[in-house]
């Protein structure tokens, strides 16, 4: 094989790679409390909770929710929030990459998400494994525009 084509296919691969990366909630240890509100940082993305009052810090990682785009599918939804629990008892949300659009997501192929049901019966896999790890999920950015045509 000539090194051109080798070339090509490696920048294929790569450039495949990274529009779906693997992510997971992050550890409790990297999630802090700034300016009213808690966040975190993952792999590839920030994440952030709703406005908060009061200064503690995150204890413990309690599970995830993601929401399918349809009914029991695993390959297209949405993370909806990973769930902790702060020292002084109260339950933090985090939401993943506020500000970025159009992504897709779905579930790895683990044991660890599970179909469940939203309190208003919406349908959704839970992660409820201590191990922030365990509930992994890829994401796929669009792939930027090239070139004006």
């Amino acid at each position: 094989m000539n090194i051109n084509r080798f070339c090509l296919i490696f920048c294929v691969l790569f450039s495949v790679s990274t529009l779906a990366a693997a992510e997971g909630c992050p550890y409790p240890s990297a999630v802090c409390y700034v300016d009213g509100h808690f966040q975190g940082t993952g792999r590839n993305a920030k994440w952030e909770s709703q406005q908060m009052g009061g200064l503690d810090y995150v204890e413990a990682f309690v599970g995830a929710i993601f929401i399918p785009r349809e009914p029991g599918s695993r390959r297209n939804g949405y993370l909806e929030k990973c769930m902790y629990k702060t020292a002084r008892g109260s339950i933090v949300a985090l939401r993943y990459g506020l500000g970025e659009k159009a992504l897709t997501m779905s579930l790895s192929e683990t044991t660890y998400w599970q179909p469940g049901n939203e309190i208003l019966g919406q349908a959704v896999f839970v992660c409820d494994d201590r191990q922030p790890d365990n509930c992994v999920f890829t994401v796929r950015r669009p792939k930027p525009l090239t070139g004006a045509q």
